[in-house]
């Protein structure tokens, strides 16, 4: 859980929020969730992959004074750790990155982290070493599709059950618990 809350103060600090953030999860927006936390609030097609972030509550010196803030089009999102880009892809929101700490041959199963609904920056490229809170790219403006979604990051961490081909890991993989161990990123 460390980890997680380290990660969840950099996006605080690279997009100037500040300290005294609180971050806010709809249980829809936690990892193997099958709620929505948009539009109709009903039930997903399958279980939540990862962790949705995007509201946060700034706290004042008064207590209750509290602001309800989200992601916007312009949040930058940061590089949890270093590592190498495996991969880029489409996903329903924008692109999805795909990182490991470690260079893969194209069959190795190892561990993966995904991050989701981004504009990925130039430069950012597939075989590319990125270091530890390098802007990766920027959450994706929902507003530009027909969705009720608000701007938020997708982040899954992956352990890959199999050999799978470095073009493969995208969202028809993802979901696929035979071939994936889903690790909650809560949790590291």
């Amino acid at each position: 859980m460390i980890k997680f809350k380290r990660y969840l103060s950099a996006i605080a600090r690279v997009n100037g929020l500040g300290d005294n953030i609180e971050w806010l999860f709809y249980p829809g927006m936690l990892q193997d969730s099958w709620g929505k936390w948009w539009d109709d609030f009903g039930l997903r097609h399958a279980a939540h992959e990862g962790v949705d972030i995007c509201f946060f509550r700034t706290r004042t010196e008064k207590a209750l004074d509290k602001t309800i803030g989200r992601l916007d089009k312009n949040t930058d999102v940061p590089a949890m750790d270093k590592g190498i880009v495996l991969n880029i892809a489409d996903d329903f929101l924008g692109q999805t990155l795909v990182l490991a700490r470690e260079k893969l041959d194209d069959f190795s199963p190892k561990l993966i982290f995904v991050y989701s609904h981004l504009e990925i920056n130039k430069g950012i490229v597939p075989g590319c070493r990125v270091e530890k809170e390098q802007i990766i790219g920027q959450v994706f403006d929902t507003s530009r599709i027909p969705s009720k979604l608000f701007p938020h990051l997708h982040l899954s961490c992956i352990e890959l059950r199999g050999k799978t081909p470095l073009e493969n890991l995208n969202w028809d993989l993802f979901p696929d618990r035979e071939k994936v161990n889903l690790i909650n990123p809560v949790f590291i």
